[in-house]
């Protein structure tokens, strides 16, 4: 992005978020995507404003992750780009150099320039000690929730699985026809093209197929939806205490429930200490924010 606009970007938060809390962003890039046409397959090609930013100013050493959210964002022409407020996962200050991405609708084509209102939220761990919760030997009972006085308190319920605990898991969780059927209800509900809701069918079954390509090495951990929502990190501790490396993490939730699976890179020694890192009332710091972004 040019300098000039980054500068601009910062002074403009500098004149409201940065007095009061030490807070701001940097803009570093800004992706406008204008479209207005439809593909050879019918399909109707959606552009956007995508902008790439960074959280700086004063403690920002002891913030783990960060994250923006957009509650509000219009062009100068009176265009709304955010029907509902866009929730991000936390983004790990370590990842990308601290980049975060920001992205909203479609601005008009002859829009200049786009309002947004939205939130900073900073993870600091170190805000409340009971943040870190450390679960020795807990890969040597599974099929049973982990057992922590911080979980019971917290109302979080993650259970480690065996093999034959994940197959029916899995099992429980196979899209039957009635789960198809519904799909496409709402579809033609909101009005969605048949072409679209076929593709979103596909998609459901696709994603179905991710539970079956699970390593026999994989720690894989079910809850509710809502408790790994409140989870920031979960980590396996070698004998050392130091994190394992994982090749690949991922979640897969259908509806109130979720399965995490982590792939070590490493053999998993047998007692192994499972890190949940929560995200507490104490932990996040909310900045607000209102600022103008000249569009390119």
């Amino acid at each position: 992005m040019r300098p000039a606009l980054g500068l601009c970007f910062a002074f403009l938060l500098a004149a409201g978020v940065e007095a009061q809390t030490g807070v701001v962003l940097e803009l570093e890039d800004v992706v406008d995507n204008r479209v207005s046409s439809a593909d050879p397959g019918g399909f109707q090609v959606q552009g956007g404003l995508e902008l790439r930013v960074k959280v700086n100013g004063s403690g920002m050493d002891k913030v783990t992750a960060a994250r923006v959210i957009v509650r509000e964002a219009k062009d100068d022409k009176g265009t709304s780009l955010v029907s509902k407020p866009n929730v991000p996962d936390f983004y790990p200050r370590e990842y990308n150099n601290g980049t975060l991405q920001v992205a909203v609708g479609q601005p008009a084509r002859n829009a200049t320039s786009v309002r947004m209102k939205g939130t900073i939220e900073l993870y600091v761990p170190s805000r409340d000690p009971g943040a870190s919760v450390k679960i020795a030997n807990a890969l040597a009972t599974l099929d049973k929730p982990l057992s922590a006085k911080a979980l019971k308190a917290a109302k979080l319920e993650i259970t480690p699985l065996s093999r034959e605990g994940y197959a029916a898991a899995a099992k429980a969780r196979k899209i039957t026809e009635k789960d198809i059927e519904q799909l496409r209800a709402e579809g033609k509900k909101q009005g969605a093209p048949e072409k679209e809701i076929e593709l979103a069918v596909a998609l459901a079954q696709a994603f179905e197929g991710m539970d079956d390509d699970v390593s026999d090495t994989a720690v894989i951990l079910s809850g509710e939806t809502s408790d790994f929502d409140r989870i920031y990190r979960i980590e396996v501790l070698g004998e050392d205490g130091e994190p394992i490396h994982m090749t690949s993490r991922g979640t897969s939730s259908r509806g109130e429930s979720s399965l995490m699976t982590l792939n070590p890179a490493q053999p998993l020694p047998a007692n192994a200490t499972l890190q949940l890192m929560l995200l507490t009332d104490k932990t996040r710091v909310s900045v607000p924010f209102d600022l103008k972004v000249p569009l390119p």
